[in-house]
């Protein structure tokens, strides 16, 4: 355990309320983890870790997995604050009428698709409306998922309406839309804090039976914490509980408008906790290079004094696409060829390196270049829900909702639709007796097969997989990979529980927990996107011409602003070492050769 003193200070300090203000790089996630090993060492009960990610949490898991700590898995509850609640809910939910636990409607076009309806239901928000164009309404439809999400974040009660609004339509939108989740056995991500709170403090034995459960309560990235998260903190502890940890930086409190405030934590957790004050500045993970470039995309945006290592800055301008591809190869293998470096903690490897683009089509002559070359590399895949790209199993999952929930009409509607059937109170079995023999009707017919504990799940894609003879090798092959994804995500459940469950299962695909924790061999191709919130000793940028990144659909200063923010994101991926390139003529799709200037954020250099 290599830990500076003041890391040391804060993991072995004693028990009771902990607030630590850890700057970017400082090594939070390490004190984090080694508090908990330790607590682990004190005590038999259990830890509770609260995160705002799945992969921080996973973090978290990965390096305490080598722990020679007993039982070490019951004895640690790492996820999100919604993957919390859903566990609550699961378990206790029934004391509030949660009896069985409601499916997620985790996809914000069902959601949205469920405040039309609501709209339906107010005669005069039907009228005005019905006025507006297209884009109107759908703004409107935003701002209005937006208050709703507000009621349930500020934990208004039903009672305190008129205290946020004058409007009776509105009021009456909510309770629609509240309606309308209920008669389908469906709640949405707002509502896990909400009813676990309401949990918690209408049924005051069950929040009991928590605090005497976990000795020891960590938040991580606690400048994010909303008033829901931070009221049922309260609720949970209430005010009989203070061995609980904060850590987190106001700095980088960005998220203000989900209702997230740094003053959750800086204010309010000191007032009601009294805790121990902790300040982590120095940066362990960022270089002076990386860092000072960074600054000139959005000055002043990080703190650059007390950074212990210089690492590597370069902006290379390259002929064409092709130069620019076989520069960054060369690059490559000269870093592998040289081995270490005193600001690389280990051994340079291919694991360590990731390039990263606009859009992914930039990575196209990189990518046959990296195969001639036998270089291994994998490009890294969206996180989040799991979106399918084929058709049918756009409908498998339409099917599925509908077969964990028969009350589930907004996604029959839409399998009923896909399918060019009519509307009606046909069972998901009557669906499939419907329908003549095709692929789609195969696709459905698992569903009435599958095992509600899914055991028989991987032989009935399997079969399935046979079947397919489609003309088009394109649609098979975007079929089987849907399928293989899928497998992928209930694998990687399966393996985290001894009781399995569909129904489990699908909130766990919901909230993201079911994505594999695999270490991928090579280097890793990424969009900007992709990457947010994660970190390589070298990072690549490549395509920084201008048209390409700022893309050239960004138009607005909105956009371009948005465009700005997405590089200092790409610069700041990169903890050691920095490559950015770009080229001075570029190949177009559709034939011939442009000039291309460098990108407008680069002319600071």
């Amino acid at each position: 355990m290599n830990l500076s003193k003041k890391q040391k200070e804060i993991v072995f300090t004693d028990e009771g309320a902990i607030y630590v203000e850890a700057s970017a790089g400082s090594g939070k996630t390490r004190v984090i983890t080694e508090r908990i090993r330790h607590l682990l060492t004190k005590t038999k009960r259990q830890i509770l870790a609260l995160t705002f990610t799945n992969k921080a949490g996973q973090e978290i898991k990965d390096r305490l997995k080598d722990s020679d700590i007993e039982n070490i898995q019951q004895r640690l509850f790492i996820g999100t604050f919604h993957g919390f609640c859903q566990y609550v809910l699961e378990n206790h939910g029934s004391s509030i009428g949660l009896s069985p636990m409601p499916h997620i409607f985790e996809d914000n076009r069902d959601r949205l698709e469920l405040i039309s309806q609501a709209i339906e239901q107010v005669p005069l928000y039907v009228e005005k409306y019905n006025s507006y164009s297209e884009k109107e309404k759908i703004s409107f439809r935003y701002k209005a998922l937006d208050f709703i999400s507000k009621v349930k974040r500020e934990l208004i009660s039903d009672d305190e309406f008129h205290k946020h609004t004058d409007d009776d339509n509105i009021i009456l939108l909510y309770i629609n839309y509240q309606d309308l989740l209920r008669t389908q056995n469906a709640i949405d991500f707002d509502d896990l804090l909400l009813l676990t709170y309401k949990l918690f403090i209408n049924y005051p034995r069950i929040s009991a039976l928590y605090r005497r459960s976990f000795y020891a309560i960590c938040v991580d990235e606690a400048q994010d914490l909303n008033n829901a998260q931070y009221k049922l903190l309260l609720a949970l502890t209430n005010n009989e509980y203070e061995n609980i940890m904060m850590v987190g930086d106001p700095k980088q409190s960005i998220f203000y408008f989900t209702g997230s405030s740094s003053n959750y934590m800086s204010k309010d957790f000191i007032k009601d906790f009294t805790p121990k004050k902790f300040e982590l500045h120095e940066n362990y993970r960022s270089s002076k290079k990386v860092l000072e470039s960074a600054n000139k995309i959005l000055p002043h945006a990080k703190d650059i004094s007390n950074i212990a290592l210089d690492g590597e800055f370069e902006l290379v301008g390259c002929a064409d696409e092709f130069d620019e591809s076989k520069w960054i190869m060369n690059k490559i293998k000269e870093l592998i060829k040289r081995e270490n470096d005193k600001n690389i903690e280990g051994q340079i490897s291919y694991e360590k390196m990731v390039v990263l683009a606009r859009n992914k089509y930039v990575f196209n002559e990189l990518e046959n270049g990296l195969k001639e070359e036998n270089i291994p590399f994998y490009y890294k895949m969206t996180l989040g829900n799991i979106q399918f790209e084929s058709n049918i199993m756009k409908l498998f999952d339409l099917g599925f909702r509908l077969k964990l929930n028969a009350q589930d009409i907004l996604h029959k509607e839409k399998l009923l639709s896909s399918l060019k059937l009519i509307n009606d109170n046909s069972s998901l079995e009557d669906i499939v007796n419907a329908l003549e023999e095709s692929i789609e009707k195969d696709i459905l017919q698992i569903l009435l097969e599958l095992e509600d504990d899914g055991n028989n799940l991987k032989k009935l894609f399997t079969d399935f997989k046979g079947k397919i003879n489609e003309e088009n090798e394109e649609k098979m092959k975007m079929i089987i990979l849907d399928i293989d994804d899928f497998l992928k995500h209930w694998h990687t459940y399966a393996i985290q529980t001894d009781r399995k469950s569909l129904h489990q299962f699908k909130n766990a695909m919901a909230l993201g927990q079911t994505h594999s924790a695999t270490k991928h061999k090579g280097i890793t191709l990424s969009t900007v996107h992709t990457m947010k919130g994660q970190e390589f000793d070298i990072v690549f940028l490549m395509g920084m011409d201008e048209g390409t990144f700022p893309d050239y659909r960004a138009k607005s200063e909105v956009e371009l602003n948005q465009e700005k923010n997405n590089l200092y994101v790409a610069f700041t991926r990169a903890k050691r070492f920095l490559y950015v390139t770009y080229p001075q003529k570029r190949t177009m799709p559709w034939g011939g050769i442009k000039n291309r200037a460098i990108s407008k954020f680069l002319k600071v250099f």
